[in-house]
């Protein structure tokens, strides 16, 4: 793997007397995709949550470029180059196409701003559609381009680790082509990309690491991806391997 930019160590949280995640560890490096995948309730959205800081856990640490930021608040973190496109996308109804890509820009430190014109150039280089949207109320946007619009809102924050929870969740096939289009040169690019769905996906990296996860622990991590019977046997339960 090239640089780690992400690193956790013995992660674990719970809620309550629930166990949501027990203790893992992982690494994300420049340019690399890492893809978590389990089904429902395995625990994928509450790691991507504490790698972003809106979780914070019960044992274990998480490093951003060698700096331990286990304690830093999620505003903080986006500061420091972690942003989280959550499941959903993180509406903003009332707002404009264009006033969530400022936002995103205010989002990045000054030190990485940069030209907001150049920046808005560059999201909409990999989204166009959003370019013809940009006054519209995002909340009448399709579902394809409200996924648009969250990735092209955190990476205006100029982020070195981009965390996903589900982006293809309830997108028609075309709208998921699109959006896995774009991940993909962004990774070729240089980001590290921790990527949270519960099916395979149709993107392929030359530096990619595949976790599976169930009932918060993991059993599977390696650098490839498990068959689809492999696959079907972690989900059934049938076995660690």
């Amino acid at each position: 793997m090239s640089e780690t930019l992400l690193r956790a160590e013995g992660l674990s949280v719970r809620y309550g007397r629930s166990e949501a995640l027990r203790p893992l560890s992982l690494e994300a490096g420049q340019g690399s995709l890492t893809l978590v995948l389990g089904a429902n309730g395995a625990g994928k959205s509450t790691l991507v949550r504490t790698l972003a800081g809106a979780v914070m856990p019960q044992t274990g640490r998480v490093f951003l470029a060698g700096a331990d930021i286990t304690w830093v608040p999620a505003h903080q973190r986006v500061r420091r180059g972690i942003a989280l496109v959550p499941e959903g996308r993180g509406r903003l109804p009332g707002l404009s196409v264009k006033d969530n890509l400022v936002l995103g820009w205010h989002a990045a430190p000054r030190a990485r701003r940069g030209d907001r014109a150049a920046g808005f150039a560059a999201v909409l280089a990999l989204f166009p559609i959003l370019g013809d949207r940009m006054e519209q109320d995002c909340s009448t946007l399709s579902g394809g381009e409200m996924q648009m619009l969250a990735i092209a809102r955190a990476l205006l924050a100029k982020p070195q680790v981009l965390l996903l929870d589900e982006p293809s969740l309830g997108l028609a096939p075309i709208a998921v082509a699109r959006v896995y289009e774009a991940l993909a040169k962004l990774v070729a690019g240089g980001l590290a990309m921790v990527l949270v769905e519960q099916k395979a996906i149709p993107l392929a990296c030359a530096s990619e690491t595949t976790i599976v996860l169930q009932n918060g622990r993991m059993i599977f991590h390696e650098r490839r991806r498990p068959t689809a019977d492999e696959l079907a046997a972690l989900y059934l339960g049938e076995g660690v391997l």
